[in-house]
């Protein structure tokens, strides 16, 4: 027994900006931070406790997928030692472009290629994109979202088990 990590970077990171800038009171919920596009900028996200919080079992594939970051950037270089497989994209025209196809597709051929019965899939994100992978999925392994609160209700709702971040996030905070 064992899971499989699939993360999404930018989702996880600009979404915990939200949450961070509530926090501190800058908006009144995340739906307001959104339409004022009020950030938390200095909110720095500590992958290595999302790993904490999002997995108990043996790790059997971890992936880290998002935007092609500078080349001085040691966040990217930190998850590769953790041990996550990275997928990153080029942005087009400001925007990422093929992440969350992606992260579907691994999940995807994990499941049918080297996942065994009782596996678990630990999705990290929230929005509704990841609904059928989780429908699939869900039909022979356990699958865990882990997000904010404000993950897409279907979401939360088609998923074993979904855990906040929201309480955890002293504990994901980048000292």
């Amino acid at each position: 027994m064992g899971s499989f990590i699939y993360l999404d970077n930018s989702n996880l990171w600009i979404e915990g900006k939200k949450v961070s800038a509530v926090k501190k009171g800058m908006a009144l919920d995340v739906y307001e931070a959104t339409q004022t596009g009020t950030f938390d900028n200095s909110f720095r996200l500590d992958f290595g406790e999302v790993l904490k919080i999002a997995n108990n079992e043996p790790i059997k594939k971890a992936s880290f997928y998002g935007s092609k970051p500078p080349d001085n950037d040691s966040l990217w270089n930190a998850v590769k030692r953790l041990g996550f497989k990275l997928d990153i994209k080029d942005r087009v025209h400001n925007k990422e472009k093929g992440v969350d196809s992606a992260l579907i597709t691994d999940a995807m051929e994990d499941f049918y290629t080297i996942a065994k019965p009782k596996d678990v899939f630990i999705i990290i994100a929230g929005d509704g994109d990841f609904i059928p992978l989780v429908e699939k999925l869900k039909a022979k392994h356990e699958v865990f979202v882990l997000f904010w609160d404000h993950a897409a209700g279907n979401l939360k709702r088609k998923c074993t088990k979904f855990i906040s971040l929201n309480s955890h996030l002293p504990q994901l905070k980048k000292s």
